[in-house]
């Protein structure tokens, strides 16, 4: 079918805006003028095509069934998204606000549909309505997917990385101090341009806590601190511990049980926001 849609970013959501359901989406490939993705929907599935880009686009949208979807899921990895969907009646058209979860969080858009471009050119936006970003490529799915949101509205934020390996079947995770060692922290960063940020989270706790390893970005979390950076947290499964690393010198490292190492952090909330992630952790 084809697809006559504008896409704007919010300035606040809708007051008459009333719950929402999950999409959880991730592309299998893409060019410059086409893309294939899968999402879940609820409780939903499908597998839609995209060609074209702008106000007009054609999509073939077919639905597939969960264990489908669970076996092409893999293949999107470093390509996914989550967000909330709900649904606005606005005169004649149906607005759909899209809220962003995780790392894309707190980017608020909503997308409108028409029947033909003339309708399109004539939609007076509501006034919780901001700028309008059809056809902008760093606000498609795709490439908030994949690159996140632009820097131009990104959200004040830090990435860290949780250091882990099993020692006699035991977890162990490694901490650091600050740099002053006045605090038990940790590794963690600011955002590097135009690097994903599970390599940013490999890099700062080489640098860091001189450990070696693979980023588990399918488990990552937010800690969102008041007053403070959101920091981003991926699980880093180490393979190497190194004896000497770039800032062994101003910074102190502890390899401990888990549990020991909770309670030398010296953030009391960040300790409990990591106890969510440690059952998730794969040996």
């Amino acid at each position: 079918m084809i697809e006559i849609e504008r896409k704007f970013l919010l300035k606040s959501l809708p007051a008459e805006m009333q719950g929402g359901t999950t999409i959880l989406q991730g592309y299998i490939a893409h060019d410059d003028h086409m893309e294939v993705r899968i999402r879940q929907y609820g409780n939903d599935h499908f597998i839609t095509v995209k060609e074209g880009s702008g106000l007009v686009r054609h999509e073939t949208e077919i639905e597939i069934t969960p264990g489908q979807f669970l076996a092409l899921w893999p293949s999107t990895s470093g390509r996914r998204l989550e967000k909330i969907r709900s649904l606005v009646n606005y005169g004649s058209f149906q607005i759909e606000v899209d809220s962003y979860r995780g790392d894309l969080e707190p980017l608020l858009v909503a997308e409108v549909e028409f029947a033909s471009v003339e309708e399109s050119e004539s939609f007076e936006k509501p006034d919780y309505f901001g700028q309008e970003v059809t056809g902008v490529d760093a606000y498609k799915n795709l490439s908030l997917a994949m690159h996140g949101i632009p820097d131009s509205s990104a959200p004040e934020y830090q990435i860290g990385a949780l250091p882990y390996f099993y020692r006699g079947g035991r977890l162990h995770i490694v901490i650091v101090t600050n740099s002053t060692q006045s605090r038990w922290i940790i590794p963690k960063g600011q955002p590097e341009p135009h690097m994903p940020r599970q390599d940013v989270a490999i890099m700062e706790a080489m640098e860091e806590a001189g450990v070696i390893g693979s980023c588990l970005p399918a488990l990552r979390l937010s800690y969102h601190r008041v007053g403070e950076k959101t920091l981003h947290i991926y699980p880093l499964k180490v393979t190497t511990v190194l004896n000497k690393w770039p800032e062994m010198d101003m910074r102190k490292r502890e390899v401990l049980p888990v549990s020991k190492a909770l309670k030398m952090l010296s953030d009391p909330d960040l300790a409990l926001c990591i106890q969510r992630m440690i059952p998730r952790l794969p040996a």
